[in-house]
């Protein structure tokens, strides 16, 4: 692969376009982003006010089956309830793994629940019961 610059110093054709690229990505609020909290409270309280709840909180009324496992009473019933959920998950999980790009995974087998810290996402992860249950927790590196 040849480099941006020619033997002259000068910019090869393309060249000055790959570096305003980079400078676009890294300096793009999506490459800046990064999780507020630094403990599992934290990290519970803002993945319940993040995305989790909105796309998955459905799944965590009592009774609702993913994966041919019911979620046990008592339902979630609001982002409060469901960070400590969350927080409770992080701190006594019966599977924990830390995985690719410095996120975390844990794994809940009483309700088939998985929570993902990652400390590069606004809200620092998500939460929610995967379809194809601790299988997608294996999977995921």
């Amino acid at each position: 692969m040849k480099g941006i610059f020619a033997i002259d110093g000068r910019f090869r054709r393309g060249g000055l376009a790959a570096i305003f690229a980079l400078v676009v990505l890294f300096a793009s609020p999506l490459a800046l982003a990064q999780c507020p909290a630094h403990d599992a409270a934290g990290w519970g309280q803002a993945i319940a006010n993040g995305h989790a709840w909105a796309a998955h909180g459905a799944q965590f009324q009592a009774g609702v089956v993913v994966n041919g496992l019911a979620y046990p009473p008592p339902s979630i019933n609001n982002q409060g309830e469901f960070a400590t959920l969350i927080t409770s998950i992080i701190q006594n999980p019966d599977q924990h793994a830390n995985i690719a790009n410095g996120r975390a995974k844990y794994w809940l087998n009483a309700s088939g629940t998985i929570v993902i810290v990652n400390p590069h996402a606004n809200d620092c992860g998500t939460a929610f019961r995967p379809n194809n249950g601790v299988t997608y927790y294996n999977n995921l590196n």
